[in-house]
């Protein structure tokens, strides 16, 4: 298997989907296109057209796009409107041209072009323009290297006039990396195994074909580590959710990691069995570029990890490689911060959300808002679903002091009509602001995260659109996954009114790439930051609490759910959104509800609609308004898929897989930096 991806045992379909991009695109409402690709919508639509087949130009020339309406009786044609830099001129109901700017553009900018039907306004095309200016070698994301490993990157120019000749300037690259001089593209490399540890600075410079040509500079730094060490150096702590034999597990762990890539750590295990807390001892080392292995062991459980870290090495992804037929798994890393291994150091107010299976299978979660004195003593309230499920209950409990592993206990206890429930669980501290959970006992088996609130709640808290993402799974034998990805959008503080688009994916039902489309709803913030949301009527109403730690941020149950969904809210940032999302990301499956299709990718970019990494490629289609996309992937392993994905801000894309008929749908988050 490659490096690159691992994609665990599951009940994976012999044959792909076999769907063509465009009917994707047809199925996605508003979305920008490509030009010459039918229009987006129920209706014929706008195609546009190109006079030189590209909408790629350089700076100071010219061309001009021609729209055709396939529904136009009277012929009245189209309006154009131009977002960006460039003129647009020539203008008649057919066609345009735009003029790229004549100075000023530094690598690239792509404005859009958008056509409207006059004779219908929901009919329009978008076209996005790609203006070369002067050439600017991209800075590049490096990671260090290790001595006898073998090391690769990339360089690319932006802007600029192909060919380009590449050549080093000033500076030592690493004995053993060589660099790929002779290309004439607008992308270069160097690679190779490096033989001696130490920081070496190098100029790269890229010459394009303009008259007179430009030169393009940057300075490149690689550190070469020894043989033995790892890329991660420092103390992190880890959250894991997976499956034994079909019943979930849990764990949650602090790994020392020494610059010989040394561990020493500690972590709580939650499975069927009596659940594990130990010391444990291990390994870091690295396969190449953001990837390697944590070998850890200790005396009752010995996990080993895949892991992938981003850019700045702070954060990252893990997924179980020594589980064999019976285990998978998959989780998150971040580095912790030692200053806050203080119990004085947590006092405050936080929202908390967990979510996992009781000893039965059935799904559940669990979310809440505490308030934590300097002494530890805990009081606040929580909502649960699930069998025993619990509606505003009142909390009471201890928070220990913190080891120094960052690992203290934390215990809650729910006053609720039908007895009271307490919880028992480890926390781990990544911050002052952020802490790691998972249950210690062996039910109901949680994870999660706990958040400390800030600012003030009102209605005004979710005056800004948020993504929702909801898991859960039906109680059977083999899980059988219920998933929602949704967008919150249009709240009025005042009139309470809100609207909710759902895409569901359910293999309890065989209703797969199930989209809902916006409903209509009402909600309400409370002072301590305890929302709810309800939409429908009758026996189709759904009911959703949320706990806020910030404005659209927090954590989010369906009350009633006989799936147990639950789940996070984030914020989503301003667009308009591009079908390209600058920046290299990690992508790992989240919160799994079912024993695969689980997948860990190193290395993925985002752009022009494509989404690419070693080990897998996307197509996608966007709609710049609300930052949705629909597509279909292929990755190694884990075959072909439909997905609906949104952008949520520019270091986090979640990306919803929603599989075929024999295959569970599965919720892979993509982060960067």
């Amino acid at each position: 298997m490659s490096f690159f991806a691992r994609a665990l045992p599951s009940r994976l379909a012999g044959a792909g989907l076999a769907v063509a991009l465009l009917v994707l695109i047809a199925g996605c409402s508003g979305s920008a296109r490509a030009v010459g690709t039918p229009a987006v919508g129920t209706s014929a639509g706008v195609v546009l057209t190109s006079s030189t087949n590209t909408t790629q130009l350089q700076q100071g020339t010219s061309l001009t796009l021609t729209a055709t309406v396939g529904v136009d009786p009277n012929s009245e044609g189209v309006t154009w409107v131009l977002s960006g830099l460039g003129t647009l001129t020539a203008m008649t109901k057919t066609s345009v041209l735009y003029t790229a700017p004549a100075t000023g553009v530094v690598g690239t900018t792509t404005p859009t072009i958008t056509a409207t039907a006059i004779h219908d306004a929901t009919e329009t095309s978008t076209a996005t323009m790609v203006v070369l200016g002067t050439p600017v070698i991209v800075a590049p994301i490096l990671f260090p290297a290790n001595v006898n490993s073998p090391y690769g990157a990339g360089l690319v120019v932006s802007g600029g006039k192909a060919p380009f000749v590449w050549a080093q300037g000033t500076g030592t690259l690493p004995p053993g990396i060589t660099l790929g001089v002779t290309s004439t593209t607008s992308i270069t490399s160097f690679s190779g195994t490096p033989t001696a540890a130490g920081t070496y600075t190098f100029q790269v410079k890229a010459t394009d074909s303009n008259t007179p040509a430009i030169v393009s500079t940057v300075n490149v730094t690689i550190v070469v580590k020894a043989a033995a060490a790892c890329l991660l150096e420092g103390q992190y702590a880890l959250v894991y959710t997976g499956f034994d034999s079909n019943n979930m597990t849990v764990s949650a762990a602090s790994l020392n990691v020494s610059a010989t890539g040394t561990i020493t750590g500690y972590h709580d295990f939650s499975t069927t069995t009596t659940p594990v807390a130990e010391t444990l001892t291990g390994t870091c080392t690295t396969r190449i570029s953001n990837n390697g292995l944590l070998t850890l062991t200790g005396t009752a459980n010995s996990p080993r990890y895949d892991y992938a870290v981003t850019t700045a090495l702070t954060r990252g992804r893990i997924q179980l490689d020594n589980g064999g037929d019976t285990q998978s798994g998959t989780g998150f890393f971040q580095k912790q911060d030692p200053t806050a291994f203080e119990q004085t150091a947590l006092a405050g107010n936080f929202a908390f959300g967990t979510l996992g299976a009781q000893t039965d299978g059935t799904r559940l979660g669990l979310v809440g808002a505490l308030a934590i004195d300097a002494g530890g003593t805990v009081t606040g309230h929580v909502d649960a679903n699930g069998s025993s499920a619990l509606t505003d209950a009142v909390l009471a409990g201890v928070l220990g002091a913190p080891d120094t592993n960052g690992r203290g206990t934390l215990t809650l206890t729910a006053t609720a009509t039908g007895g009271n429930q307490t919880f028992h669980f480890a926390y781990y501290i990544v911050n002052a602001n952020r802490l790691l959970l998972v249950t210690t006992d062996a039910a109901p088996r949680m994870a999660g995260y706990m958040t400390r609130q800030t600012g003030t709640f009102d209605n005004t808290s979710l005056a800004n659109p948020a993504i929702l993402s909801l898991w859960g799974a039906a109680k059977v034998a083999a899980p059988k996954s219920v998933m929602t990805l949704a967008r919150l959008s249009a709240a009025n503080a005042t009139t309470g009114a809100v609207v909710l688009h759902l895409d569901v994916a359910s293999e309890l039902t065989a209703s797969f790439d199930e989209n809902t489309g916006a409903t209509n709803g009402t909600y309400a913030v409370g002072a301590d930051g305890r929302a709810t949301f309800g939409f429908g009527a009758g026996t189709s109403a759904r009911h959703f609490v949320v706990y806020l730690d910030s404005a659209a941020n927090g954590y989010v149950l369906e009350q009633g759910s006989a799936v147990g969904n639950s789940g996070i809210l984030e914020p989503q940032a301003a667009g308009p959104f591009t079908s390209t999302v600058p920046g290299f990301f990690v992508s790992g499956t989240q919160y799994p509800e079912d024993v695969a299709p689980m997948v860990l990718m190193p290395s993925v970019s985002i752009a022009n609609g494509v989404i690419s990494a070693s080990a897998g490629t996307g197509y996608f289609a966007l709609d710049t308004a609300t930052g949705r996309s629909i597509g279909t992937a292929t990755i190694t392993g884990s075959g072909q898929s439909l997905f609906v994905m949104y952008v949520v801000n520019p270091n986090r894309v979640v990306l919803f897989r929603t599989g075929a008929l024999n295959r569970s749908a599965t919720m892979d988050w993509l982060d960067a930096n």
